[in-house]
């Protein structure tokens, strides 16, 4: 009997025991006390090691779902060194997997080192040789990689590692540098026809020349070859089963602490926070996505050491990055390898141009202004086609005015008042009780610049209806006077929590996280869900499908409208009506 416990504990022992007590306890209450006798003196370690399986097999089957940090997070502990399981080896290297995986590639190189250490005879090692060489070519690392790749004697994997030099190396322009490769490695014949190709394309220097008919003899003829900037490289393939989407925000690792409450780039976590939750929403719809996480700040070479990594040149969908260098940088990129590239923040529609497959999320300037001015005119109290616009000083408060004052002389409108809300509007202001305006205009980013002009307003007795950002007033702090007033409010960012798919969400979200999702965090659900759905369906011809129709579902924020466009056409227009907020367009 002891010898089967033996054999049986460390596969399915809780199951087992608990089974076998249920049936002794009914069949036989003495031979029950003789068995526990036995559990007594089981060993710990076959206990240890049935649970060490049972967590290997959870993170194995996290990475494979492409849930990558959630793997390194259930693996960390299974690389301990006061392990001996067998799995071990195996658990380091899934962990060095999901590490390139999330773009941490030196914890990834140090996790192979470990296990070549502790393991130099695991069967596996093959592997182990091929995944360090794709990490030294990521870090441009090449002779490293050269180095490593070479020793591999698996026949299959040798194959797939010659694929790997032919692709990282076919991005090397630079021929002094090719020069010193094939004199490190003078048999290696990716690099050779790769020097062969280069001489051809750029040198007449006799040397030069004469080196590539030696190389040439060797080797054979050079077959032209794809580099990094040639058009369509990786052309995506939407039969995979899955779709890679990389995400390029300023989480700006190297500044993270977890003692810090406040971050200034908080938004970068609580958007990319929200795409995790909509990549398991996409898993219950049977979408397979594959979320890749890369810090990119605003500087360009960022974003350029990205555009070499292999795992980004695979992607169907960029998300990011937000800074105007690295953004045109990544819409170029985009382009020439057909992928979709969606703009999270930017309301300017300059990076639009020849670039079909970059979309904004949000409406730009001119749609939001467009669209505003719309809801104003429609609206029956308007009587006559004068307008009054006041603005703050921020950027987005001035180009937001600046685009209503031209779409309303555009449509024949008479702006009878332009001025920022600094000004001393009691004094300056033109308009009054004779030059009424048929609307008045606020675009602010504080409480103050509603109460100035609505104050002013007053002291000249001049009642017109009042478009607003929603920033321009404190609707908390509002008085029942001012929510009175015909006041619209322009806001493509409010959370309308009589909407049931925002309130489950919510509960959902504070259960898990003890804390409210914040409108970053709906952002990001919403984005990845209605991209992803639509690569899902339309793949290639995502196009189509965005001019099919205006897409409303169960998105949190708003719905999508890229009907003939590039940035989404649905501007939300609300209104306090009996101390409730509404939206008040379509």
């Amino acid at each position: 009997m002891a010898f089967l416990f033996y054999k049986v504990l460390p596969y399915f022992y809780e199951d087992f025991v608990r089974f076998l007590t249920k049936r002794l306890i009914y069949l036989n209450p003495s031979l029950m006390k003789r068995f526990s006798i036995v559990l007594l003196f089981l060993p710990l370690h076959l206990v240890a090691q049935d649970t060490y399986e049972r967590d290997y097999k959870r993170a194995v089957s996290l990475y494979k779902s492409g849930d990558y940090a959630m793997a390194l997070n259930g693996l960390i502990p299974l690389c301990s060194a006061k392990y001996r399981h067998g799995l071990v080896p195996f658990a380091q290297y899934y962990y060095a997997l999901a590490a390139q995986k999330t773009n941490r590639l030196a914890e990834s190189r140090q996790t192979l080192a470990l296990l070549k250490e502790r393991f130099p005879d695991w069967p596996k090692m093959d592997e182990v040789r091929y995944l360090e060489g794709d990490l030294a070519f990521q870090e441009k690392q090449f002779g490293q990689a050269l180095d490593v790749l070479q020793d591999i004697t698996d026949a299959k994997i040798k194959k797939d590692a010659e694929s790997l030099k032919k692709y990282y190396i076919a991005s090397v322009n630079d021929l002094n540098y090719l020069k010193t490769l094939n004199r490190q490695f003078p048999t290696d014949k990716v690099v050779g026809l790769a020097l062969i190709d280069l001489i051809q394309k750029t040198s007449n220097d006799k040397t030069d020349l004469a080196l590539s008919d030696q190389l040439t003899n060797r080797f054979g003829a050079a077959v032209p070859v794809k580099t990094s900037s040639t058009k369509a490289q990786n052309v995506p393939n939407f039969q995979k089963g899955y779709y890679n989407v990389s995400v390029m925000l300023p989480f700006r690792l190297k500044e993270f602490s977890t003692s810090q409450r406040a971050r200034n780039n908080q938004f970068a976590y609580d958007m990319y926070e929200g795409m995790k939750w909509a990549k398991a929403k996409l898993q219950q719809e049977g979408i397979l996505v594959n979320l890749f996480g890369y810090d990119v700040g605003p500087q360009a070479a960022e974003m350029n050491d990205l555009m070499g990594n292999s795992t980004v040149q695979q992607s169907d969908l960029l998300i990011g990055p937000v800074y105007n260098e690295s953004a045109k940088m990544a819409a170029d990129f985009a382009e020439n390898n057909q992928i979709f590239f969606v703009h999270p923040t930017s309301l300017s529609t300059d990076i639009l141009a020849n670039h079909p497959r970059t979309f904004l999320f949000q409406p730009s300037f001119e749609r939001q202004a467009e669209q505003a001015l719309n809801f104003m005119r429609s609206l029956p109290k308007i009587t006559n086609r004068k307008v009054a616009i006041y603005y703050s000083n921020t950027r987005k408060d001035s180009v937001l005015a600046a685009n209503y004052r031209t779409k309303a002389l555009a449509a024949n409108y008479l702006v009878i008042d332009f001025r920022k809300t600094r000004e001393k509007l009691d004094s300056t202001a033109a308009i009054a009780d004779w030059n009424r305006p048929g609307h008045v205009v606020i675009f602010g980013n504080s409480e103050s610049d509603g109460t100035k002009v609505m104050t002013m307003m007053t002291k000249r007795r001049v009642v017109a209806p009042i478009l607003a950002s929603s920033s321009a007033f404190n609707l908390n702090n509002a008085s029942a006077s001012a929510l009175s007033k015909e006041i619209y409010l322009l806001d493509t960012d409010f959370i309308d929590t009589s909407k049931p798919q925002v309130r489950e969400f919510q509960a959902q979200y504070m259960a898990k996280r003890n804390t409210i999702p914040s409108v970053f965090t709906m952002q990001g659900y919403d984005m990845l869900l209605f991209f992803g759905r639509m690569l899902h369906k339309f793949q290639s011809q995502l196009r189509v499908g965005l001019d099919t129709r205006t897409y409303e579902e169960d998105y949190l924020l708003s719905s999508f409208n890229y009907q003939k466009s590039n940035d989404n056409q649905t501007v939300p227009i609300w209104k306090v009506t009996d101390m409730r907020i509404e939206r008040v367009n379509e």
